[in-house]
């Protein structure tokens, strides 16, 4: 084999597993040393129970290995121990004793081992200069993700119960610590991909924190895509909210490249709840002039409000995703809709016939409902979702059945393309 070309030693080494990487290179020398930048996967994976941003530092000031990392994800999730053995053993209830207290307890010593790993390694802020020395030496970093509910875990039981947002827990002063830590090493990267899964709202809410977020952040102009789910459950009433949304539409307007955009708020005080927003405070008459995908999920709104910022991305956007899961548990309906508390739907979809004239696709997820109920403009509709936010189809999930009166999106969707008549008035519902 040593007489084959480099490029056909890397393309057989492209296809091979980590494994077989491993022992493909002790064949020869010349397979040795074409392999070594085979030896690390191109996504790396740091969780707070290992020393991982060591190894991330070490990679980083590697000559040959620095350049195999194109992405990170860094996963700050934690579960809550009373309610991790209660909803685990209503999850098992019916699980044969023996059975069930073996789960329980493996999952138990898992549990302990993770968390004896997170109080010896310590909390990520206090590892901000080597995050930020590895972060800045690696060439090909492309994409960073955060996340706190993508569970890492290959325990059943304990990856089961992150499935249940009342399970997990956040220490919301060391989270905050996280994250600036975590901005601050992505300083002067060249970033294309930025995804936070559960971002306190509050943190923009203080002067300090929005004004370390705007110096850091100035590299978002880069970016392609944007991904932030935001937890509003530390506001404190409307003036709070408001420099919250603000100093969040302060960050927003600094990823001026953007082609993908997802806001969606998971409010974990309230899971049934939208967050209310106005579009004017966030964005003002900012526009992304490149935005092709938009999602939008768990928010309260005006129906001229939106209407107005979605008629302003007309000339590019082509795919829109309205609604999502949101904090929905396994069993339950999607709960990420939209609500409007001035308008309704139909006013909506038909104005987005013809201001989004190069919209491919649409696709409406969870509970959706207008305000008013006792005008014949009311509605009301909870969309079971079609496809994945890649927009490929996936099966129809096992929440839906008759009773809970779901419906498919698809009639909505023909509507806005191609007109037709209005499909609400025989789909419409009753309020949830």
């Amino acid at each position: 084999m040593d007489t084959l070309p480099v490029e056909l030693m890397r393309l057989v080494f492209s296809h091979c597993e980590p494994e077989s990487v491993r022992n493909l290179r002790e064949v020869t020398r010349m397979l040795a040393d074409v392999g070594y930048e085979f030896l690390l996967s191109s996504r790396f994976t740091a969780v707070g129970w290992r020393n991982d941003i060591d190894r991330l530092h070490s990679i980083a000031l590697h000559d040959r290995l620095r350049g195999s990392i194109t992405s990170i994800c860094i996963f700050l999730g934690e579960l809550s121990y009373y309610d991790v053995w209660s909803t685990s053993w209503f999850q098992h209830f019916v699980t044969p004793p023996d059975h069930r207290n073996e789960l329980m307890g493996s999952a138990r010593q898992e549990f302990d081992r993770i968390e004896r790993g997170r109080k010896a390694v310590g909390p990520l802020h206090l590892r901000a200069d080597d995050l930020r020395e590895a972060c800045s030496s690696l060439p090909n970093l492309k994409e960073f993700e955060i996340t706190f509910t993508k569970c890492p875990l290959q325990n059943d039981l304990l990856k089961d119960v992150f499935d249940y947002p009342s399970c997990r827990k956040l220490d919301r002063p060391q989270t905050y610590s996280n994250l600036d830590a975590i901005i601050s090493s992505l300083h002067g990267v060249p970033l294309t991909s930025f995804k936070v899964d559960r971002l306190p709202l509050e943190l923009f809410r203080s002067k300090d924190h929005r004004s370390h977020w705007f110096m850091h952040a100035q590299s978002f102009s880069s970016l392609e895509t944007l991904n932030l789910t935001l937890d509003p459950s530390g506001l404190q009433g409307p003036s709070s909210a408001f420099k919250a949304v603000n100093g969040l539409g302060r960050i927003l307007q600094l990823a001026t490249n953007l082609r993908k955009l997802k806001l969606a708020f998971h409010p974990y005080s309230s899971e049934n709840s939208k967050f209310a927003l106005s579009f004017r405070e966030l964005f003002y008459d900012f526009t992304y002039k490149q935005l092709t995908d938009l999602t939008l999920e768990g928010v309260s709104c005006e129906e001229e409000d939106l209407k107005y910022f979605l008629a302003r991305h007309g000339a590019t956007l082509r795919r829109l995703r309205l609604g999502g899961r949101g904090l929905a548990k396994p069993f339950e309906v999607s709960l990420g809709g939209i609500h409007m508390y001035e308008g309704n739907f139909k006013s909506l979809f038909t104005g987005l016939r013809a201001k989004i004239p190069k919209l491919e696709r649409l696709h409406l997820e969870g509970i959706f409902e207008c305000e008013h109920h006792d005008l014949p403009s009311h509605e009301a509709y909870n969309f079971y979702p079609l496809t994945n936010e890649d927009w490929e189809e996936v099966p129809r999930p096992k929440w839906v059945r008759s009773s809970r009166k779901t419906i498919s999106c698809f009639p909505f969707e023909q509507y806005v393309l191609f007109g037709g008549p209005y499909p609400g008035n025989a789909l419409a519902q009753q309020a949830y």
